[in-house]
């Protein structure tokens, strides 16, 4: 045990996903909206997910706010696009503590804070299908570990992190979908981002991730919209218990998807009443641990199904909002526009490390580890 973690059954478990891969993959679910929630805010609920054959009880809520400013300054919830930026670096952060618990250094501390630039129309609104530009990330760690060591174990988490590469890589939809009243299902388009040129205003959006213990960590928020910063949390995030986690809070896969399924429920409106949406994605262990090359090591798979609350006229309806929100959304353009991302690395104070990562370069270094 080190740093929290239970790392002693890891050759066991490369054994194990080699010799029967559909063991390593890991399928998360969310549900939104789910339940009552508040004035101005999306509930949404975590789903059970599955670990190759075995199941996870997951049952936690999550709630977004739907404007940029709190209506209730005193307790706000995250904006998605906080709850984004969260799960990628609650991923990084994770990542990073698995990369110096395998080289047995153990850790003072560490954090992660992510940020970005939201487009703002002239109303201060966030602009439709405009991806969040300028991503970016920090890494600040204490830890006995020379400067090698550090900006090689940060060089693996630019490779391996799944959140990290779903923002860096192209990240397509495998499937959008309606489900009709009778149980059949209609597949939904995903369209391109809608068109958004021109110069905007840029709103800053951050969030802070701080490392507890094990894969446990807790996460503040700050956007600075219509002239004044608008801060949240703080919240916790975690794993499951078969992912080297206790089951606190959800994780970071959690996070993207509920962030992702809560703006699109507010992209939907209340034309066609509360539409259940389930948003979806995987995890391949064989690629998280590079095992198999061929294995992406992004969260990846994401899939998106709507309930049509009536007869098929309204499932066609449905189809067609469903459609145009997701061209409207933020994140959807987030994530299927491959970017770099600017990587910074502190250790004990100092900076040791600056650099554009890219698809490329992420892919270079899988390369190499599987030539070795």
């Amino acid at each position: 045990m080190r740093n929290g973690l239970n790392i002693t059954g890891v050759s066991e478990m490369v054994h194990e996903i080699r010799e029967n891969p559909a063991e390593a993959m890991a399928r998360f679910g969310v549900e939104t909206p789910a339940g009552a929630s508040s004035p101005g805010t999306v509930a949404s609920r975590t789903l059970t997910a599955r670990n190759g054959t075995v199941r996870m009880a997951r049952d936690f809520r999550l709630s977004h706010r739907l404007a940029l400013t709190p209506r209730d300054p005193a307790a706000p919830h995250p904006t998605v696009y906080e709850a984004a930026l969260a799960s990628l670096g609650a991923c990084v952060l994770v990542t990073t503590v698995n990369g110096y618990t395998a080289r047995g250094v153990t850790l003072g501390g560490i954090s992660v804070t992510a940020r970005a630039e939201l487009a703002v129309d002239d109303t201060g609104e966030p602009v439709a299908g405009r991806p969040l530009e300028n991503i970016r990330w920090r890494c600040d760690v204490d830890a006995d570990a020379d400067a090698d060591m550090a900006r090689s174990i940060n060089r693996l988490v630019t490779a391996f992190s799944p959140n990290h590469r779903v923002v860096l890589d192209e990240s397509v939809w495998d499937e959008a979908a309606v489900t009709h009243s009778d149980g059949s299902t209609a597949p939904v388009a995903v369209p391109p981002p809608a068109s958004s040129s021109g110069s905007h205003a840029a709103c800053p959006v951050e969030a802070t991730v701080t490392w507890e213990y094990g894969s446990e960590a807790g996460f503040r928020t700050t956007v600075r919209a219509h002239g004044a910063d608008h801060t949240s949390g703080p919240w916790r995030v975690d794993q499951a218990k078969q992912m080297l986690g206790i089951d606190r809070a959800p994780n970071s896969q959690e996070l993207l998807l509920a962030a992702v399924g809560a703006e699109l429920t507010a992209l939907l409106g209340d034309e066609h009443g509360p539409v259940p949406l389930r948003v979806m994605g995987c995890l391949d262990t064989r690629g998280m641990l590079n095992v198999t090359r061929e294995a992406p090591s992004r969260f990846h798979g994401l899939s998106l199904e709507a309930a049509a609350p009536g007869p098929m006229p309204d499932a066609a309806a449905l189809s067609s909002a469903l459609s145009t929100a997701l061209s409207r959304s933020v994140l959807v353009a987030t994530l299927a526009t491959p970017r770099a991302v600017d990587v910074e690395l502190w250790l004990r104070g100092t900076r040791v490390l600056s650099v554009n990562s890219t698809t490329a370069e992420a892919e270079a270094v899988r390369d190499e580890l599987t030539a070795r």
